[in-house]
């Protein structure tokens, strides 16, 4: 029922503007106001400016990134430029899209404990406040446990949780979901709903966004620099947006074409490890693409790094057509090289090729741009661009479009596509969309038990819909 009861306003930008010191990318005449308790969704392709609107919104512009700021932003009714950045910090809580990168401790507890330790309180107020953390997030199994040890998904949740321990009432998430499963991503979502309940205004930079759908009160719209402000999700929804899904079961999809499965490139026999995998037997083949999907900490990257070598099962066999091309899901592990084009020339040394990666990839313009200073879906594209240029038999991707917006994802499924024209290829998603564009077939990973192997045709996609929902049950919170 609708109420006449004002919001108080609690960020503003008028005429806000941003250009970086030697880039001609950033954002222009942005303008918009943020009510208290607001679910607000910060969305738009990759080079349209949302992560500098970030940057703006969580002090990182201009403390840290150098470049020329204009026009005024504030935050109850206090300007951004007058504010400390302790002040800010306990205003705003920030959570990255890389969460390793806003760690201080390599434990759960002692994680979620530091922010407090710093600002002096004290014993009881800390366990009480955890206590606390522990039944918002679903964290009871994630206590005092080394964060290095996690999934992905997990450490998100921590750094999820981390993020609201000084009890900010304004809270900055960036691709938030880009590592989680359905069920994880579901489960956010209600966490999401049930802190703006309580009065806290959310931001969310997010290219995926099923798992905020009916909850958002308006989206900021980034094209080119340029803001389009959405004052309800409806009027989005209607808008001539070319996004990700808000209703991922109904999304319509041909299926892959239908291929007779080359020789066998890699494969597993009865394999353990530790208490992770239990008697997985897998066997890939060129000319197929293989989606494994399941929960976070499922096992997943597990059975990866057994075919690459980097793991050795307890027991069973495996057994690899030469060594693998792994793409890992944190691209900051597996960039050597002193510019973009470096990188690939340490895959293949051949310059017209790596030319018509680059362009095919849109990233041209950043050749000679050390790889660290990409964004994180440019980072995700230079990978695929490795992938590309690689003589492998078997290409092996671990969450290849985390970060990606829907132009970007649709450009890495058609050269995922094309891979297997030269080699088998298996991934690992969490990415319904992307997966319904380059399945052949559907591995199902539980409890390190492989529950379902499948064809992805029409009677399989009902299998896979069923997946994904039990994934959602099995989070309910």
């Amino acid at each position: 029922m609708e109420t006449n009861v004002k919001k108080e306003n609690v960020i503003k930008a008028d005429n806000l503007c941003f250009s970086y010191e030697e880039s001609s990318e950033g954002i222009s005449d942005v303008n918009f106001e943020i009510d208290e308790g607001e679910i607000v969704l910060l969305t738009g392709n990759s080079g349209s400016g949302k992560s500098t609107l970030l940057k703006c919104l969580n002090g990182l512009i201009p403390a840290v990134t150098e470049g020329e700021l204009k026009g005024l932003l504030s935050i109850e009714g206090e300007k951004y430029s007058d504010l400390k950045m302790y002040r800010l910090n306990q205003m705003i809580g920030s959570v990255f899209q890389n969460p390793r990168s806003q760690f201080f401790t390599d434990n759960t507890t002692a994680e979620l404990v530091f922010p407090m330790e710093n600002y002096g309180f004290t014993k009881e107020e800390m366990q009480e406040r955890l206590e606390s953390l522990k039944k918002t997030f679903g964290l009871d199994e994630l206590m005092d446990r080394n964060i290095f040890s996690l999934s992905s998904g997990e450490r998100q949740l921590i750094a999820l949780a981390s993020a609201v321990t000084m009890k900010q009432k304004v809270l900055l998430f960036d691709e938030p979901s880009a590592n989680l499963d359905y069920g994880n991503a579901m489960k956010l979502g209600r966490i999401l709903k049930r802190l703006r309940d309580k009065g806290y205004t959310i931001i969310v930079a997010d290219h995926r966004f099923y798992y905020l759908g009916g909850m958002i009160d308006k989206v900021l719209f980034m094209d080119e620099g340029k803001l389009h402000l959405c004052n309800s999700e409806d009027e989005f929804k209607n808008g001539d947006y070319n996004t990700r899904s808000f209703d991922l079961f109904s999304i319509d999809i041909p299926f892959r074409e239908k291929e007779n499965a080359g020789e066998v490139v890699a494969s597993l026999e009865n394999v353990k490890y530790k208490d992770i995998l239990n008697d997985v037997n897998l066997k890939l083949n060129k000319g197929e693409i293989t989606v494994i999907v399941g929960d976070n900490g499922a096992g997943k990257t597990t059975i990866a790094k057994a075919l690459c070598g980097s793991i050795k099962p307890d027991s069973g066999k495996v057994d690899t057509k030469g060594l693998p091309f792994f793409i890992m899901q944190d691209p900051d592990y597996q960039l050597f090289g002193t510019s973009v084009k470096n990188e690939l020339e340490l895959v293949k040394n051949d310059s017209a090729a790596i030319d018509h990666c680059l362009e095919y990839l849109g990233l041209s313009k950043y050749k000679y741009k050390h790889p660290f200073d990409l964004s994180g879906g440019q980072k995700q594209r230079l990978q695929i661009g490795m992938a590309m240029l690689c003589d492998r038999d078997l290409i092996i991707f671990d969450e290849p479009t985390s970060g990606l917006d829907v132009y970007s994802m649709l450009s890495v499924s058609k050269e995922i596509n094309r891979l297997r024209d030269k080699a088998g290829v298996l991934v690992i998603s969490h990415d319904y969309e992307f997966i319904r564009h380059i399945a052949n077939r559907i591995v199902y990973l539980k409890d390190g038990v492989i529950e379902k192997d499948f064809i992805l045709d029409e009677h399989g996609l009902s299998d896979l819909n069923n997946i994904f929902k039990e994934m959602q049950e099995d989070k309910n919170v």
